[in-house]
């Protein structure tokens, strides 16, 4: 639920260049993702129960609070994972070398067709969805792993510490998002467009409270969650990282 791989980090390293979305990923992590992998280990073995963090929720504020959490959450989920079929068939895109936008029918029929297949697998139940979840991380982490086998050879140094443009027209026309929508205006210092940029690294860094929802399935939660947590953290992190740190250093790869 918190990452599929290095996949929808480009905002960051537009919004942000390169010095920054390295030492974003670098950095919060540790300020927020093991924070919120700390609680979600202890809570999850003291409520060890599928509804996650709604049973939190409503121990501490009541039954209306917990409604609302799992609503709320509810409504949260399915609009994030919207965004993965768009993430799935736009790469899909880019590695056709297809510069112009498909057909909208077309487009509306496989979005509709991939969610709909998601749905069903989830709809299953979790021994299916484990194993092909496994399967598809092994899937899509592949390139990655090849990326840095490979450029690592090719990694100049000093484009890790190159700074972005020092005004907010030059950070403006880096990225192609829709950075100017939303209720606050852009802070734009040093180069970095704040709001696209926290906001990109906070929605690839977040989330880890969803693995509170599989604490009752684990034999010895008391033991094994928390460790699951800390190596899930760590993997996240790394598969973010490493990746970054090759294809922004790799000029020529």
């Amino acid at each position: 639920n918190v990452s599929g791989g290095p996949f929808g980090v480009e905002t960051t390293v537009r919004a942000g260049g390169n010095f920054f979305a390295l030492l974003g990923f670098l950095v919060l992590p540790f300020v927020w993702s093991l924070q919120e992998g700390l609680m979600t280990a202890e809570l999850g073995t003291a409520f060890p129960e599928a509804s996650g963090g709604v049973a939190w929720v409503e121990e501490a504020f009541g039954e209306t609070a917990g409604w609302m959490s799992g609503y709320l959450g509810w409504i949260a989920g399915a609009t994030d994972n919207a965004i993965y079929p768009v993430l799935f068939l736009d790469y899909l895109l880019q590695s056709l070398n297809k510069k112009e936008d498909i057909n909208v029918f077309v487009r509306f029929t496989f979005l509709s067709v991939t969610s709909i297949l998601l749905g069903y697998v989830n709809w299953k139940g979790l021994p299916l969805v484990g194993k092909m979840s496994t399967w598809i991380c092994l899937i899509a982490m592949s390139p990655f792993v090849i990326l840095i086998l490979v450029g690592s050879w090719k990694v100049k140094p000093e484009r890790w510490f190159r700074m972005p443009a020092d005004d907010f027209a030059s950070a403006e026309e880096a990225t192609d998002d829709d950075v100017m929508g939303g209720f606050l205006p852009n802070a734009s210092w040093e180069g970095v467009l704040w709001r696209p940029f926290l906001n990109n690294l906070f929605w690839n860094l977040n989330s880890f409270d969803a693995a509170g929802s599989f604490a009752g399935e684990i034999e010895d939660s008391g033991t094994l969650f928390p460790r699951a947590m800390f190596l899930a953290i760590f993997l996240v992190w790394a598969c973010y990282f490493f990746p970054l740190l090759v294809a922004i250093g790799a000029p020529d790869f």
